[in-house]
């Protein structure tokens, strides 16, 4: 890389100044300040964005400062660089912000999502688990980047791979730009939960395996399906907390309906695998064993679908013509909603869960006002017809999402 010159010295201490005082100027001003001349040279730089993110046009014609302060001019020569500014354009529309970097990830990170789970969702797409597999790892390394990007204050040749030959420079691919780190670099670079980071890694290799060779395996390719929904659940988490995108709006779900399936066959035998697909259910088992599956936590390793055909519950009523009734089995939803007793259940998990947990009459008066909620805790009777007799609480897991906000969650 170039050393930074003078006219770029004084620019940026021009609008570093600018910026602190949260000034508009004109271009004259900043003609004034850097020595650019005012005539058609210095509007041609505005006018193609060569001051890159650091200049902003405003509605009435004047220009404001921004990402400016606490920058060296070495980085500041880099950003305006013409190198960097074709494998970094920054698009301005007037009198609002560029779009940041982190976001356009972001964007792309959900178009790759969906992609993976249009893909799967093929009735009969032979290629389809690998597909899946490509796309979905492509997704998680855009939004990987972009929270790394976003840790990171925008500066984007954060995700560049430095050249060690070349002190302050990078590396360049066959085609002249600049190269970015790796999926396993981003993981690694990204504060993850250790179960999700196993996902991503198990994820990786599938992935790998399906590239540079193939996954024709029926048993792997089921192993994939459970290892993908994990990762898909755990990737709606990440863009919520992350980045506050409520991603209910797209439909994320997959869906591997079917009659029948190789893999069902009772008398199927992974010995009849290749080395290869061995290895990978072995690396993948190890994994599982690791990091076994906690109802009360947001990540998985795998996840597994269960598809069967049972009575429809939706009936027309005879004697409403106008109207569809939907018959539930109350007791039936009970039972799978409502899992957990207080003193069997709920109250070793809080323990286990939190480091400051202790049974005070602050708890108890919490818990009594969560109770309230039929979301989170229901009574049972004896006599489920009739609501009479003995009687006993039990507690939807979700409770602890509330509890949550009270105490400190174990490292």
């Amino acid at each position: 890389m170039k050393k930074p010159n003078e006219k770029q010295k004084l620019t940026l201490s021009f609008l570093q100044k600018m910026e602190e005082e949260d000034r508009e100027f004109t271009d004259k001003e900043l003609a004034n300040a850097s020595s650019y001349p005012l005539g058609a040279s210095l509007r041609a730089k505005l006018n193609r964005n060569e001051f890159g993110e650091f200049i902003l046009k405003q509605a009435n014609g004047l220009y404001k400062a921004q990402h400016t302060l606490g920058i060296s001019l070495n980085e500041y020569a880099l950003k305006v660089s013409s190198k960097y500014r074709h494998a970094n354009p920054v698009s301005h529309s007037t009198g609002t912000s560029p779009s940041k970097p982190s976001d356009q990830l972001t964007d792309k990170s959900i178009q790759a999502a969906l992609a993976a789970i249009e893909i799967y969702n093929k009735p009969d797409f032979k290629y389809r688990e690998e597909t899946f597999s490509i796309l979905l790892i492509n997704a998680w390394e855009s939004l990987l980047k972009a929270r790394i990007l976003q840790n990171e204050l925008e500066h984007i040749e954060v995700l560049y791979i430095k050249d060690n030959k070349n002190p302050g420079g990078f590396i360049l691919s066959r085609s002249g730009n600049y190269r970015t780190i790796s999926i396993g670099d981003a993981i690694n670079k990204v504060e993850l939960d250790p179960t999700l980071k196993a996902n991503l890694f198990i994820l990786v290799e599938l992935r790998d395996n399906a590239i540079h060779f193939r996954n024709d395996s029926p048993v792997l390719n089921t192993k994939l399906l459970e290892i993908g929904t994990a990762s898909l659940h755990s990737y709606l988490e990440m863009c919520k907390d992350w980045f506050k995108r409520d991603l209910s709006k797209y439909n994320f779900f997959i869906m591997p309906m079917s009659f029948f399936h190789a893999h069902e066959v009772k008398s199927y035998s992974v010995n009849s695998e290749s080395i290869q697909t061995q290895n990978l259910l072995r690396y993948i088992g190890n994994k599982e064993k690791e990091h076994p599956h906690d109802p009360l936590s947001a990540h998985s390793i795998s996840l597994r679908l269960e598809t069967k055909f049972v009575k429809s519950k939706m009936l027309i009523d005879p004697n409403d013509p106008d109207a569809i009734s939907i018959t539930v089995d109350e007791e039936d939803a009970f039972k799978k909603t409502f899992i957990w007793e207080c003193r069997k259940d709920l109250l070793p998990r809080l323990s286990n869960r939190y480091s400051d947990f202790k049974q005070t009459p602050e708890f108890w008066n919490l818990l009594r006002q969560l109770k309230k909620n039929p979301k989170f805790c229901r009574v049972r009777y004896l006599n489920t017809k009739t609501k009479t007799g003995v009687k006993q609480e039990f507690y939807n897991p979700n409770i602890v999402q509330e509890l949550d906000k009270h105490y400190t969650k174990r490292q």
